[in-house]
């Protein structure tokens, strides 16, 4: 990469932080560079909890086991965006986090626009997807790469 990539999204899942922003800083030159780390609470989840629940004879979720499972979302997401800006300090000169709810691909394209992002910087897929291939990339790396107003990189 050239070093007129002067805005740089990277969207931080929670897996493999380090490997991911050892793979950026390798690719990327980060001298001068403004990082936004992105961090999206998807509801997938959740509501595949509650779904389970709505079958035939089914309850919903307890109020308490909700808040439970929000609050440990967002202390994962926590984390994961403090373990990376840690990693990023040292590599660029500024890093911001931000923490979204919602669909991640929509949210991430919607948020390079508004910041002018120069890159994107995302993992190709999760755990279940295979390494290379049409299926190889997930949800929001595939609408990512369709959608994005930017470059994109995409980290396997």
């Amino acid at each position: 990469m050239t070093s007129a990539v002067r805005r740089v999204l990277v969207l931080i899942d929670g897996l493999h932080t380090r490997a991911l922003v050892d793979a950026i800083t390798r690719l990327v030159g980060l001298d001068g560079a403004h990082v936004l780390l992105l961090h999206v609470q998807g509801t997938s989840a959740r509501s595949g909890l509650e779904l389970a629940s709505r079958r035939p004879g089914g309850r919903g979720l307890p109020p308490q086991r909700a808040r439970d499972l929000e609050e440990a979302e967002l202390r994962s997401g926590a984390e994961a965006l403090a373990e990376a800006a840690a990693a990023f300090r040292d590599q660029a000169e500024s890093v911001e986090t931000m923490e979204l709810r919602g669909e991640a691909g929509r949210l991430v394209c919607d948020t390079a626009a508004r910041w002018r992002a120069d890159l994107i910087a995302i993992r190709a897929g999760g755990r279940d997807r295979p390494p290379v291939g049409p299926a190889s990339l997930g949800p929001a790396a595939r609408f990512v790469t369709d959608h994005a107003p930017c470059a994109v990189l995409l980290i396997r």
